[in-house]
């Protein structure tokens, strides 16, 4: 395992001390980029990308190999804007992840190009008054210093901080676009980081001038807001935007301690609030097209919205150490985000729907301006697939998923989420095993501890009840779900945490009344068999040897059932579903077509009532929506299905209509 360096321990003394000069402090310390290895199947996916899009990203995007941000070129337009340095910012977090040599000497070239581009009053890259966009250089820069303790990054940061303040005057966050409004909480994060090497009050002072300029999240979820004054309140409507500024009201709480903020994120995703009840979902996302839309089973999520999900629960992770959030991180990362990417690494999707049964090259949902052309295509896998937002900036869902899973808490470490990882830190080193999240079983095992007694915290997770937790094979004792349980002991290497997860499969109600199957932190999703067909190869018109050599290894598929769909659940008298789980030896990549280690039987019959197993003849690539439930009894046969977690899936029905079969 490779040791940390001592930036660890400095971030997080910084953390601590800053309470008395003003900020409040954070309950947990994010841990650099790179303190957080991925092992085993959760590897896979992040060396997918490595050898996929983000590994060749800068040979088949032209905007952005050809970025102006890396060039120093004056081409303008999106070559100026956002998708390089999301891009940027993926890249970095996954070299780290994976420790990956080549990687990191490309995410170098983009700090050093960033880093060299400001100019004598503060300004930095492509344009002077970028605000947006340069959120995004300004945390991959700070995820930078963390990492290696580069010492430009700090008088880098003061100097560009110092010009923002003063073109205030003349030009605030409203004056670049609703974009930058919407996402202020981005560019407080790197403020109070910078608060926090410096102790300079010049830097708390304007982070509350940020905060002035955000968009009023805490009160739009709460309460909504007027969609006809959206573009000046920050579009908040928009799904991104939405996720994005998840992170605003718990950085805004460090400032002023105002409880409305302390319970924003609840308020966003609570079953009852207005939010969930419009466009909710059971993988804990929103269905948005763009602007939010309602709860139909083929309203599709935007991939841009998971990877700033995954973001922003870990900035709010880091002030309240909520396991409620901890919950929704994991649900996202091991449900949304691999039901959106090609298996192959290859592809993307821009939409992910819960019932997709096929996958066609047509337009889907939304129109920009009314223009249908750049939306094609969105829900078929392949590089590009719809607008470029997304596949600049998914690149950092999976390793910033990765960086989440553990913190440091109060001296000692926290496990925020479960997976086969190892973690290396001052405190200690730790290696993560177990079968979790198809299988109850998690094994955390110390390898290396600081000498004295520290504690460690290990989530408790919401839905399940029963959790037991050994040490050394003795009961730590009682748990409680939804919290974390604390275990205070002098470490030594040797030492082993078990935890025990007990799994029942459970169903939740949604729109129609249809039903969604959930075991533990997974949904359950009817697999269905399916037929490749490329529509389109993706070429590069600048480099002719990735022409000739890998044009074609990126195509853009149509996904074609080859079989029925039209499945109706048999749920008992109770309302409840009579399932049975089976876990196998979990193959290297779970998330493969085929490959899934857990299935969930259940009992159901086929049925076309309503026209359920139809595709809609108006909107193409969508299904009809289940009928109201529940439907008729029309007298089919029982048979049992087999459900495979959502993430395995490519093509998949996760809403399901249900019937009371006579008799049970």
């Amino acid at each position: 395992m490779k040791k940390l360096s001592l930036v660890v321990s400095a971030c997080a003394l910084g953390a601590l001390s800053v309470f008395a000069a003003g900020l409040r402090p954070a309950a947990q310390v994010r841990l650099p980029i790179g303190a957080v290895h991925p092992e085993g199947w959760l590897r896979v996916q992040l060396e997918k990308q490595r050898d996929g899009i983000t590994g060749n990203a800068e040979k088949l995007y032209d905007d952005i190999g050809q970025s102006d941000w890396l060039t120093g070129a004056a081409r303008g337009g999106q070559y100026a804007w956002e998708r390089g340095p999301y891009y940027a910012k993926g890249l970095l977090s996954l070299a780290f992840a994976l420790d990956d040599t080549m990687l990191k000497a490309r995410a170098k070239k983009w700090v050093d190009a960033i880093l060299a581009s400001q100019r004598a009053n503060g300004a930095f890259g492509p344009k002077d008054r970028n605000w947006w966009a340069n959120m995004i250089a300004l945390w991959l820069v700070r995820d930078w210093a963390e990492a290696t303790g580069d010492a430009r990054v700090v008088p880098f940061l003061e100097k560009y901080f110092a010009f923002q303040r003063q073109e205030f005057a003349e030009c605030p966050i409203s004056g670049d676009s609703m974009w930058a409004v919407a996402r202020t909480g981005d560019e407080m994060d790197v403020v109070f980081w910078l608060y926090e090497q410096t102790g300079k009050d010049e830097w708390l002072d304007f982070a509350r001038t940020l905060s002035t300029e955000s968009a009023d999240w805490t009160t739009y979820y709460r309460r909504g807001g007027d969609p006809g004054r959206e573009k000046k309140t920050g579009y908040r409507c928009h799904i991104v935007n939405f996720m994005q500024g998840l992170k605003t009201p718990a950085l805004q709480w460090r400032l002023d301690g105002d409880a409305r903020k302390r319970d924003a994120y609840h308020s966003a995703f609570d079953p009852e609030g207005w939010v969930m009840r419009m466009c909710g979902r059971p993988d804990r996302m929103l269905n948005g097209s763009e602007p939010l839309i309602d709860r139909s089973a083929t309203g599709g999520t935007e991939l841009c919205a998971i990877a700033e999900r995954i973001l922003s629960c870990q900035t709010h992770l880091t002030v309240f150490a909520d396991a409620e959030v901890a919950d929704d991180l994991e649900t996202v990362a091991y449900n949304s985000l691999p039901a959106t990417l090609a298996p192959d690494g290859k592809g993307i999707r821009y939409y992910c729907l819960l019932n997709q049964p096929a996958c066609l090259d047509k337009f889907l949902l939304f129109a920009n301006n009314g223009d249908r052309t750049e939306n094609v295509g969105a829900i078929c896998p392949g590089p590009h697939a719809g607008f470029g937002c997304c596949r600049s900036n998914f690149h950092l869902a999976w390793p910033k998923f990765v960086q989440s899973m553990w913190m440091a808490r109060e001296g000692g470490l926290a496990a925020l989420a479960y997976g086969p990882c190892d973690v290396s830190t001052p405190t200690a080193d730790v290696i993560e095993t177990g079968d979790y999240p198809f299988g109850p079983n998690v094994t955390l095992k110390v390898t290396r501890a600081k000498g004295g007694e520290w504690p460690l915290f290990v989530r408790i997770p919401g839905w399940c009840a029963g959790a037991k937790v050994t040490v050394n094979g003795k009961d730590a004792g009682s748990t409680t779900a939804g919290t974390f349980k604390r275990i205070d002991r002098v470490w030594e290497a040797g030492d082993e945490v078990t935890l025990l997860f007990p799994m029942e499969a459970r169903v939740s109600r949604w729109e129609m009344d249809a039903v969604a199957v959930t075991r533990g932190p997974l949904v359950y999703s009817l697999e269905i068999p399916m037929e490749e067909r490329k529509v389109k190869k993706y070429k590069v018109p600048y480099e002719k040897e990735w022409i000739d050599n890998y044009g074609g290894d990126f195509p853009r598929k149509e996904l074609l059932p080859k079989g029925p769909w039209n499945y109706v659940l048999s749920l008992g008298k109770d309302g409840k579903l009579d399932a049975k789980a089976s876990v196998v030896l979990i193959p290297s990549d779970p998330f493969a077509p085929g490959q899934a280690p857990v299935t969930v039987s259940v009992p159901a019959v086929r049925s076309d009532f309503g026209g359920w197993g139809y595709m809609r003849e108006v909107t193409t690539g969508r299904a009809v929506d289940p009928p109201p439930s529940p439907v008729p009894d029309e007298g089919g046969e029982v048979e049992t299905v087999k459900l495979v977690p959502f993430g395995s899936t490519q093509l998949r029905i996760s809403l399901f209509p249900w019937c009371a079969k006579k008799g049970r």
